[in-house]
């Protein structure tokens, strides 16, 4: 791990991390909104911050700028878009992903 703060990255295994990701198009317009929920498996320069979804176990892969993640407040998050309801997580993290012209759906 080159780029990434190693300790930070070794208190985060094992962690659960909520993330909000907005996709927005090339003139900056929100696409879609997804949200997602996962202990940290591993964290590294070539895939970033890789969860294990809180849904179905599948890996997630979020971006390694682990300033970005945030402590959570104790307490019930709930995950609109899947009705899913997950206490006292340790990271929060918002993204936006935005899409280069051409790529717009």
């Amino acid at each position: 791990m080159t780029g990434i703060d190693r300790a930070k990255a070794r208190a985060m295994i094992g962690k659960t991390v909520l993330a909000g990701m907005t996709y927005l198009d090339a003139q900056g317009n929100a696409l879609e909104h997804r949200q997602m929920a996962g202990h940290v498996l591993r964290i590294n320069d070539d895939e970033g911050v890789v969860l294990a979804s809180a849904v179905d176990g599948e890996e997630l892969f979020l971006p390694p700028t682990l300033d970005h993640y945030t402590p959570a407040a104790p307490g019930d998050y709930t995950l609109r878009s899947m009705a899913l309801t997950i206490s006292d997580p340790d990271f929060l993290c918002t993204w936006d992903v935005h899409l280069a012209p051409g790529n717009d759906p």
